[in-house]
């Protein structure tokens, strides 16, 4: 399954995390970031981001597009689809514009989907958003 979503990126993987690399630091990317390997910290691409079935993240991701087949402990923001197949984990909140989560895929959190302000916002701004949009619903 995992093969089949990473040729659906279509892009150039133009970076890769090894089964047996441990990574403790952020990375930041321009292109499609595959990771097999341990990386504790934040990884930030303006590309595809993949974590594979081996790949560990205990971190905040952000991606064009994310599919999530091992283990992230952490905050996803996306600005296309987020896939978590069935042998990903993901413990934290969400933001994206479509969300796919495979039987047996576990996710515990918070999704925000199909909201173009909210990327741009900070959590309690997003609130205060929010609440606006209601305020107006009530007059």
């Amino acid at each position: 399954m995992l093969k089949k979503s990473t040729e659906q990126t279509n892009t150039k993987i133009s970076s890769i995390v090894g089964a047996d690399m441990v990574v403790e630091g952020n990375i930041r990317a321009r292109e499609t970031v595959r990771i097999e390997g341990s990386i504790t910290g934040n990884v930030e691409t303006e590309g595809a981001l993949i974590i594979s079935a081996t790949g560990k993240v205990k971190g905040n991701i952000k991606g064009s597009s994310v599919v999530v087949g091992g283990v992230l402990e952490g905050d996803l923001s996306s600005t296309g689809k987020t896939e978590v197949i069935s042998t990903g984990k993901v413990i934290g909140n969400m933001r994206t514009k479509s969300l796919i989560v495979d039987e047996n895929a576990v996710f515990q959190g918070q999704c925000i989907m199909n909201t173009d302000e909210v990327f741009a916002l900070p959590e309690s701004e997003v609130m205060q958003l929010e609440d606006k949009k209601d305020n107006k619903k009530m007059r």
